[in-house]
């Protein structure tokens, strides 16, 4: 088949697709989210992004974003105003085709970002913020009665037990569009400013705070549109992969819950729509670590190490890109190659680093096929552990006079083994001035440090 031919039909999919789903039923958005940010005591920046469809109705002028404790008894609110420069269209679409926002046929979204400050009266563990929309799209076929519900998007803060905590934010926009019979995997991409762990869960999307959106069976909150085999979900890293058995319209929200200390802080959902078209495009795709099948490893703090990603698209003549959510400070990435590059992320994680919750980052794989770009998004972890080693404070003695320093070491699969500057193997030893650097390992990583002996 031609790529003149595959295109021509990609689009009259599209254009029938558009005709039979009713998406010109008034919808406004294709996804939103609602996050806060601490600047300091109890104020905090509120943040509200939606997805607008372009053929859908207009953004608001400003949101009122609703703010409550009950355990408080308190009630307030803020006004959100778009931020400078906003209602960007960010759909994937190759360059020569015209999207609705543009005046073309082609299905486009816009982001829209509205952010307010306000300062909360109290410290309190249950606030909620909150804002409710109007309404979702009446082609939704896997919940009841969609066109007259409402969105609520929602998150909630304890400053009570946590001072100046801001909530996770989204560096992935969202994907409203999925290929029939094709795997679509994506990742939101959330990062906690703070490196709280985050745990995420599938829950219902919310129409009130009280009431949730009713899936008609066999859907739910868990498994949101027909899949073969069923939608796989990561709870630990927002992984979410799915091959989609109909075409159909849905709609899902994932929440993102933050702990520190194993105490939950704070959480923030993103409500999205997806619309599974009879893609002609095959989507690009990305192998695990070093061409593997896995997407996380287990590092030493203060080693530097790289490991690559290959990129494959199975349509001849098509061009893929790689592009990161930088979710990993510190961390570099970068791609080469044509027309298949490969990706190489390098990191020296420290000993700050060092943590049971991963560090995780996402990786987007997109190809140039038009109209609608193809794109798959994966997640790759890093585990960071090691030893931290703390040989005490420098010491000053007389010239004649002798010091004892000991090496205290955590962390790690002990036993250890020490090594010091002057051939010393044990933890602690009487020396005299000088300087002295010990190494702790336990087999797998090694830490050093260094203590100075000096004469008064």
């Amino acid at each position: 088949m031609s790529r003149k031919l595959r295109r021509c039909l990609l689009i009259l999919a599209v254009a029938l697709l558009i005709l039979q789903l009713g998406t010109k039923s008034g919808k406004p958005c294709d996804g939103a989210d609602l996050t806060y940010e601490c600047l300091g005591g109890n104020t905090y920046k509120v943040r509200f992004s939606f997805y607008r469809d372009c053929i859908g109705i207009l953004a608001p002028a400003n949101i009122y974003v609703n703010i409550r404790s009950v355990s408080c008894g308190q009630t307030l609110g803020v006004t959100c105003n778009p931020i400078p420069g906003t209602g960007q269209e960010v759909t994937y679409l190759c360059p020569t085709a015209q999207s609705t926002c543009n005046g073309g046929t082609f299905t486009g979204i816009q982001e829209w970002v509205y952010e307010g400050v306000v300062t909360l009266p109290m410290q309190c563990n249950d606030w909620q913020f909150s804002y409710s929309l109007c309404c979702r799209n009446a082609a939704i076929n896997t919940i009841s009665s969609p066109g007259p519900i409402l969105f609520l998007y929602y998150a909630s803060l304890d400053n009570l037990n946590v001072q100046c905590n801001s909530a996770p934010t989204f560096s992935n926009k969202p994907v409203p569009f999925a290929c029939l019979g094709q795997q679509l995997c994506f990742n939101h991409g959330a990062i906690d400013p703070d490196g709280d762990s985050l745990v995420y869960t599938m829950v219902d999307p919310r129409q009130t705070a009280t009431n949730d959106v009713s899936y008609m069976a066999p859907y739910n909150a868990a498994n949101p549109l027909a899949s073969a085999p069923a939608i796989q979900f990561n709870n630990q890293t927002g992984d979410i992969c799915f091959t989609p058995t109909q075409l159909q319209v849905t709609v899902m929200a994932v929440l993102v819950q933050e702990y520190r200390n194993g105490v939950l802080i704070g959480s923030v959902v993103r409500d999205i729509q997806i619309t599974v078209l009879n893609c002609v495009n095959d989507l690009p795709t990305l192998s695990g670590i070093n061409g593997t099948n896995d997407f996380s490893m287990t590092v030493c703090a203060n080693q530097n190490f790289c490991f690559d990603v290959f990129s494959n698209d199975i349509n001849a003549g098509q061009q893929v890109s790689l592009f990161w959510n930088t979710g990993v400070a510190g961390g570099n990435f970068s791609s080469a190659g044509s027309p298949h590059p490969t990706g190489t992320f390098c990191w020296t994680p420290t000993t700050a680093d060092i943590s049971n919750t991963p560090h995780c980052f996402t990786v987007r794989v997109s190809d140039d096929a038009c109209p609608y770009i193809g794109s798959n998004t994966y997640s790759y972890c890093i585990t960071v552990t090691g030893i931290i080693v703390d040989a005490g404070p420098d010491q000053y003695i007389a010239c004649s006079d002798q010091a004892t320093i000991t090496a205290n070491a955590s962390g790690g699969n002990p036993p250890y083994t020490y090594l010091w500057s002057n051939g010393f193997t044990g933890p602690t030893q009487t020396v005299p001035v000088g300087t002295y650097v010990v190494t702790v390992s336990d087999g797998n990583c090694s830490s050093t440090d260094t203590v100075n002996v000096g004469a008064f």
